[in-house]
């Protein structure tokens, strides 16, 4: 999920790091930045879970009720933890 949501590209400067081509350190290394959110930096679970919440919010309109309500009430990051009484039930959340 991570990687579904993009840094602005002013605060890309933060996610900086260094690559040695071919992994050969004798080389001197390219400086690269990161695009994307990337697993394991303590920012991103709370990053991706607000990209979420924000695309649902911008959505309102466009995407079911029970999908958008979904999203706000039953994610954790980036698990979905919502129980059904049926299939039917769990078909019409949208996703």
């Amino acid at each position: 999920m991570f990687h579904q949501v993009y840094v602005a590209e002013p605060d890309r400067e933060a996610l900086r790091f260094l690559w040695w081509p071919g992994n050969d350190t004798t080389q001197l290394p390219v400086d690269c930045a990161m695009n994307v959110f990337l697993f394991g930096a303590t920012c991103s679970p709370s990053c991706a879970a607000f990209a979420l919440r924000k695309a649902a919010e911008d959505n309102l309109t466009g995407a079911s009720n029970h999908a958008v309500q979904t999203v706000f009430k039953n994610f954790y990051v980036d698990d979905l933890l919502k129980s059904c009484r049926s299939v039917e039930e769990a078909e019409c959340i949208g996703f």
